[in-house]
């Protein structure tokens, strides 16, 4: 699954990818690592309006879910049973990048976990998203090509959106090709104490 991820561009360059605008440029600050189980703020550009940026926070919250609502079960949502869970079904059509240029993920070795940044050569790039008011998930399929050696347990990746013509496709609904050509590098074992 997609659980952390990175944005170390500042805004006028992410501005400039995805030609849209911060809506709201103070609260954001480029961060070398984001954990999804803090429900951090994060840029993310909708389907309802793709000329702003918004700061919006990682798990979903649904319409109908009460205070004490566990987030930990909507940072991601898998495609392929997008349409059958109560919490993701209604929001299929809000469709949204979140906006990264990488995310991390370990890979198990005997008792150890090592560490890789996965992304395309340090370049802005979105995770496919939906959304619900200020609240997202990462949207994620079975893992192929490297990312099934590296995400070696639970064998799933994020939908990442690299083209403006896959982003486009994505936001209006149409079908897409999850791509496969990542960039990888290993950070070595880690204590898994640390996650």
């Amino acid at each position: 699954m997609c659980f952390h991820t990175k944005l170390t561009k500042k805004p006028r360059a992410i501005e400039h990818h995805f030609q849209a605008k911060f809506e709201a440029p103070e609260l954001f600050s480029p961060e070398e690592h984001i954990n999804g189980f803090t429900f951090p703020k994060t840029p993310v550009i909708s389907n309802w309006d793709p000329s702003k940026i918004l700061m919006m926070n990682w798990g979903l919250l649904p319409e109908w879910a009460t205070e004490d609502w566990n987030r930990t079960f909507t940072l991601n949502a898998k495609w392929e049973t997008i349409s059958e869970k109560p919490a993701f079904r209604d929001y299929i059509q809000n469709r949204c990048l979140i906006i990264v240029d990488g995310f991390y993920e370990w890979q198990q070795r005997g008792k150890e976990k090592v560490k890789y940044e996965i992304g395309f050569d340090d370049e802005i790039f979105a995770l496919a998203g939906i959304f619900n008011r200020n609240t997202y998930s990462v949207v994620t399929t079975e893992a192929k090509g490297i990312m099934r050696e590296i995400h070696n347990t639970k064998q799933r990746m994020p939908i990442a959106l690299k083209t403006r013509e896959e982003m486009e496709n994505w936001m209006e609904n149409k079908e897409i090709q999850p791509r496969f050509d990542f960039t990888t590098k290993s950070e070595g074992p880690i204590q898994t104490s640390l996650f």
